[in-house]
């Protein structure tokens, strides 16, 4: 167990924080990369908390703390569900509590009205995190 969980935190760690800082600039005031580092970097930690949870809620869904070994499509799938309702939530409060605005060329998601590139985030990188982490513990 313990030996998938560094593997995949630091994993988590660097797609998010790539991400985080690729996107940026579509929120306002984050323009230059000196606005928004440290703020991107506050969230990659939170994305990286919320990938480790996941690992423990799937461990105890599964009964098998070794469940990374064996994940299989049907996982991925759910990991990206995962994925999407944890953004749309994060999404929705930082809204709501203005805690953020988009800039213009944000792409927004109709029916939800939420920024396109952070619920992508999380679909994507959620369930890629674990496959790479999958393929670099292998043979562990």
């Amino acid at each position: 167990m313990f030996k998938q969980i560094i593997p995949l935190s630091i994993i988590s760690f660097i797609l998010n924080l790539i991400w985080e800082n690729a996107h940026a600039q579509l929120f306002n005031g984050y323009e230059s990369f000196f606005q928004h580092f440290a703020p991107c970097l506050l969230a990659t930690f939170g994305d990286v908390v919320f990938t480790i949870l996941v690992y423990y809620i799937v461990i105890t869904l599964k009964h098998d703390s070794n469940w990374i070994k064996n994940i299989n499509k049907n996982d991925y799938l759910i990991l990206a569900i995962f994925g999407i309702i944890f953004a749309l939530c994060i999404e929705y409060r930082a809204l709501l509590w203005h805690r953020w605005t988009y800039t213009d060329a944000m792409p927004i998601i109709p029916y939800f009205k939420v920024g396109l590139t952070p619920i992508l985030q999380m679909a994507l990188l959620l369930p890629l995190s674990f496959y790479l982490t999958k393929k670099n513990t292998s043979s562990i």
